[in-house]
């Protein structure tokens, strides 16, 4: 078997393999043997037809197909071992001869990476967190509207009021519409969560009171059946509260905590502590983005186009998720797209092609970054580990930490991403002023 080895750009080798006929008649014969397993030719049992009367039972070409499968694939797995390569996807194979069997085979491997100049030049200078008393009055502020309470009150709905409501919708032949009645339904009036329109028409009425309106659902309206459809409601108002003066004191602290023994002062005290926590916390992750992307303006490798697209494909599969999880479908997305102009037509081409740049600086900054752990060995003990599932979990709530834990047991993904997070923290840490 003879073998050339050429180097390609973008982290891509070809193996130019040709075999003799001699090195085919083994591959022949086991393609024969696969084959006798798979026809039934009449006269013969199965398993022991002629090789040449079941060549022609099969035809020409699709036995032929059969032997370059098998002699493709081991002799490139030979070929690759031979040469030492560590390919890291597929290779694309362009068969140059079949008799005797030549061909070539382009695979990408792991790119080599270098970097412009040694990233122990890298610093980042860490801004030492503050929590401001405007901050804390916001947080306040932003409890006493989540804890508000309420109170009946006998006049007329008001924005900001809050009411109680059984509605019915109908649409313009006056049948029901699925989907459009409920019961003692609660709302905030101004809230703005019902569509258009709709609260407008609740203020003004009293308790008891029932009312009929037409609303016409916006054209951009989530449910597409609902786009733009003309209906008529009819609207009973049950309750009207409205929200009693609350102030900043030790029963606002008791409500938050739940703990009849907590006082405001420790109210305070806890607001301001969790502030620093996530200031801290924001802190280590804008540090991270600034030597990450230091470190991405210093690396430099040709990255093979599979797996660029492989990465592609990832970020879609990602933004279709999070499409998913906020109520919109993948169509619709595309949609929006084009009708906004942006994506000249192409739909999900031009998706991939505007995401090409960003997949492509995702992989090198984690060749780099993979490069500068093999030079700067950061440790991540056990201990480290441990303490770091610790801290995850004391975000869950008490009920569901066992639970939560088995995402971070031995061998699982969630404890090597936590260990990836731990290795970067500390390269960081080692690059910080």
């Amino acid at each position: 078997m003879d073998i050339q080895l050429t180097r390609l750009e973008k982290s891509e080798m070809k193996l130019t393999v040709e075999l003799t006929q001699e090195e085919m008649a083994p591959y022949e014969k086991q393609a024969a043997a696969e084959l006798q397993d798979k026809v039934t030719v009449e006269g013969f049992r199965k398993g022991h037809v002629p090789f040449e009367i079941l060549k022609q039972h099969v035809g020409d070409q699709a036995f032929l197909g059969q032997v370059l499968d098998i002699a493709i694939s081991d002799s490139y797995t030979k070929a690759v071992k031979e040469k030492g390569l560590h390919p890291i996807d597929y290779p694309r194979v362009n068969v140059l001869a079949h008799t005797p069997l030549k061909y070539e085979a382009v695979l990408p491997v792991v790119p080599e990476v270098s970097f412009k100049k040694e990233p122990s030049t890298i610093t980042v200078k860490r801004k030492k967190p503050e929590v401001t008393e405007a901050e804390v009055k916001e947080v306040v502020k932003n409890l006493l509207e989540r804890f508000k309470k309420w109170k009946e009150v006998s006049g007329a709905a008001k924005m900001d009021h809050k009411v109680e409501i059984d509605f019915d919708g109908f649409d313009e032949g006056g049948a029901p519409v699925e989907g459009t009645s409920s019961k003692n339904h609660p709302l905030v009036l101004g809230s703005k969560t019902l569509i258009p329109g709709f609260e407008e028409e609740i203020v003004g009425m009293k308790k008891g009171e029932e009312k009929d309106f037409n609303i016409t659902f916006p054209a951009d309206y989530h449910k597409k059946s609902f786009q733009g459809k003309k209906m008529k409601f009819h609207v009973k108002l049950n309750l009207v509260e409205e929200a009693e003066d609350r102030k900043a004191d030790d029963s606002l602290a008791r409500d938050v905590t739940g703990d009849k023994e907590k006082t405001f002062a420790d109210l305070d005290k806890e607001i301001r502590t969790e502030l620093l926590h996530q200031k801290e916390h924001d802190e280590t992750a804008r540090l991270e983005n600034e030597f990450l992307k230091e470190l991405l303006a210093l690396t430099e490798a040709e990255i093979p186009e599979s797996l660029i697209e492989k990465e592609i494909d990832f970020m879609v599969e990602r933004l279709k998720k999070d499409l998913q999880r906020s109520g919109k479908t993948w169509e619709a997305y595309l949609e929006e797209l084009k009708k906004e102009g942006k994506d000249e037509g192409k739909g999900e081409e031009h998706i991939r092609k505007e995401l090409h740049k960003p997949a492509n600086e995702q992989l090198l900054m984690r060749l780099g970054l993979e490069k500068l752990y093999e030079t700067e060995n950061p440790e991540v003990s056990e201990a480290d580990i441990a303490a770091e599932i610790e801290h995850v979990l004391s975000h869950y709530p008490v009920y569901l930490r066992e639970n939560a834990a088995k995402n971070y047991a031995e061998g699982t993904d969630g404890r090597e991403y936590l260990k990836s997070g731990l290795r970067l923290k500390k390269i960081v840490e080692a690059h910080t002023k």
